[in-house]
C-alpha cells in the first residue's frame, strides 16, 4: 500500500462518521503540479480542504510549497484549509491545524506535538462548534 493511504482512509472514515461527505484525491500534493489537497470534506455547506500528515517524531516539518498549494486550492474552491496531523505511537487522535498556526522555518513550516495540543482542534470540534463559527 502506498505510504499514507492507510492514514488517509482512517481519517476519511472518521470524518464520514461525523456526518461529512468525504472525497479522497489520489495523486494529490507533491506528486502533481495541480493544487490538490489529500481530502475534501463537506457538511451542510461547510467545506474543508485537508492535507494529511503523520509523523513518528515529536515535531513535524512541512514544505512551504505543500502549504501554499493547500491555501491556493482552498481559496479557489471556497474551502477552509487544514492540515490533519497524527503523531504516531502517542496514543493521541488526529489534530487539525490551520496553516496560519504553523511555525515558519527556513524552508517551510513546523508544528510540534505541544503546539498542536494548544493550537490544534479535534475532529469532533468540527461538529460540536456552530458551523457559523467557521464561515
Amino acid at each position: 500500500m502506498v505510504r499514507g493511504v492507510r492514514e488517509e482512509r482512517e481519517l476519511i472514515h472518521r470524518l464520514d462518521s461525523l456526518g461529512f461527505a468525504v472525497l479522497r484525491a489520489p495523486a494529490s500534493g507533491s506528486r502533481t503540479k495541480l493544487d490538490r489537497p489529500d481530502i475534501l470534506a463537506g457538511r451542510k455547506g461547510f467545506v474543508l480542504a485537508i492535507e494529511v500528515k503523520t509523523s513518528r517524531k515529536k515535531t513535524f516539518y512541512v514544505r512551504k510549497e505543500s502549504v501554499e498549494q493547500l491555501i491556493r486550492f482552498s481559496d479557489r474552491f471556497g474551502a477552509k484549509p487544514y492540515l490533519a496531523i497524527k503523531f504516531k505511537h502517542t496514543g493521541l487522535d488526529w489534530f487539525l491545524v490551520k496553516p496560519e498556526n504553523l511555525v515558519k522555518t527556513g524552508k517551510g513550516f513546523k508544528v510540534s506535538l505541544n503546539d498542536l495540543k494548544m493550537k490544534g482542534e479535534s475532529l469532533e470540534s468540527l461538529v460540536t462548534k456552530s458551523l457559523t463559527e467557521y464561515l
